[in-house]
């Protein structure tokens, strides 16, 4: 992987640092004589593409590498502790004091700052070349889109930060869902508009920024949740339709799977800089099994790939007694040649996104096409079901096998189906009210900001 210029680490530290200030009005820090100052980043192009690639940068957090999988899927049917001892996430009963969640809020927001800082910084500047400054601000609002999207998915109601200007912020009050999604959609419109349609003119091709298609994946998705069909088809086939760029990867190993490098099926990866493992498959889903499918095998049907290739049986360390099988995607441990990265967007989830629309649209030849396309990768035959209802049920299915511990899938899912209260009230060993469905606004946000509320049953 190629690394960024040693000569812009100092700008990405600049931008970090404004966007820890930004999020958080009780960090007081003071900067450096020398720091260099918003307006100098804005100058040049190279500086410009730098405060861009801080959003990134900001962005190798553990919201995004660890609490997105491990704790969203703790909190649906998805995951267990190997050790069976129930915590906070699997049983429901998160504290508003609680760490994980407070650090989820805040680097989300964190990226947004940031991502704010360059729209603000590139809107301004009159020295930037003007094809660029297009590209940087549809980035930009790619990224905030992307993290108001987890923000109201988690929370409901948040505040809709649109400035880096403090005096509106800090007091800024929960806006409505329906309000966030339409800034959402907006963001996402505008930038696919000015993204580049390829790679070609980031780091050699990599696939770590945002192009059209990013954009386009993401307006599906939420499309989706918003049940407006047609429009999440259209997004979806505009991606699928990339067949030049994007194809779903057969014949997985360890060397050809979703989550390679630069792979094929790809379409936004956040790097690890100077390393060539992942976090993931090092510490949030080692080969110890840290956690377990709570489903365990009865999740697969017979022959299912996925079952063979991305988990691993877990053992006890004494006895040997198989106790169940843990997420194994990511297969980078420290010292590893495998080269992976996480994996933010991919061309699977637009397959499902279309299967699902397709049968609210009444195109069930066309759904069955694409369901095929994921269950053929996993070595499964084709559909034979032609009953919405029934393809529905295989849909969800589907997307809970293939999406498995990956960007809290299963816990968006089961949110957005309506079925939540029916599915995890059932589960023994949670403790689950409906309010539970949203987590707990920080309870430090809520004393920096007295404008918000708390969420019902916190």
């Amino acid at each position: 992987m190629k690394n960024f210029s040693i000569k812009y680490t100092y700008i990405f530290s600049f931008f970090l640092l404004t966007g820890l200030t930004g999020c958080d009005d009780m960090l007081d820090v003071d900067l450096p004589v020398n720091e260099l100052s918003s307006e100098n980043v804005y100058v040049s192009d190279p500086t410009a593409e730098a405060a861009v690639n801080g959003i990134y940068q900001s962005m190798v957090a553990s919201v995004y590498y660890d609490n997105l999988h491990r704790i969203l899927g703790q909190t649906a049917d998805e995951l267990i502790p190997r050790t069976g001892i129930a915590n906070v996430y699997s049983s429901n009963e998160i504290p508003d004091i609680d760490g994980s969640i407070g650090t989820m809020w805040t680097e989300l927001y964190k990226t947004i700052y940031n991502a704010n800082n360059v729209i603000e910084g590139v809107t301004k500047s009159t020295t930037l070349n003007p094809v660029k400054s297009k590209q940087w601000i549809a980035e930009a609002k790619f990224l905030r889109a992307y993290s108001h999207f987890y923000l109201t998915n988690l929370w409901g109601n948040v505040p809709l930060i649109l400035t880096t200007n403090i005096d509106v912020t800090a007091l800024a009050p929960q806006s409505s869902q329906e309000a966030v999604y339409t800034q959402i959609l907006l963001d996402l419109t505008d930038a696919s508009k000015d993204l580049p349609t390829n790679y070609s003119n980031y780091n050699d091709g990599e696939r770590i920024r945002a192009t059209k298609w990013a954009a386009e994946a993401l307006l599906a998705r939420v499309n989706l949740y918003l049940r407006r069909w047609s429009a999440a088809e259209i997004h979806a086939s505009a991606v699928i339709n990339e067949t030049g760029t994007y194809k779903i990867i057969t014949g997985l190993t360890d060397s050809n799977n979703p989550f390679i490098a630069d792979n094929d099926e790809a379409i936004l990866q956040i790097p690890y800089y100077n390393v060539n493992y992942t976090y993931e498959g090092t510490a949030v889903f080692g080969t110890g099994g840290t956690y377990l499918l709570r489903k365990g095998n009865a999740l697969f049907e017979a022959g299912d790939d996925r079952k063979t290739k991305w988990t691993i049986d877990i053992r006890d360390r004494v006895t040997n007694a198989f106790i169940g099988i843990a997420p194994r995607k990511y297969k980078a441990n420290f010292g590893q040649s495998i080269n992976e990265r996480s994996t933010v967007l991919r061309l699977a989830e637009l397959y499902l996104i279309r299967a699902e629309a397709r049968v609210k649209l009444n195109n069930i030849t066309g759904a069955q096409q694409d369901i095929d396309v994921i269950r053929n990768r996993a070595l499964l035959g084709n559909t034979t079901l032609t009953d919405s209802n029934q393809l529905l049920e295989l849909i969800a299915m589907e997307r809970e096998r293939e999406l498995f511990a990956e960007n809290g899938h299963r816990w968006l899912d089961l949110k957005r189906s309506g079925n939540i209260d029916q599915i995890l009230g059932s589960v023994s060993d949670k403790i689950w009210k409906s309010t539970d469905s949203l987590y707990p606004i920080p309870e430090t946000a809520i004393r920096s900001n007295p404008s918000l509320i708390p969420n019902p049953g916190y």
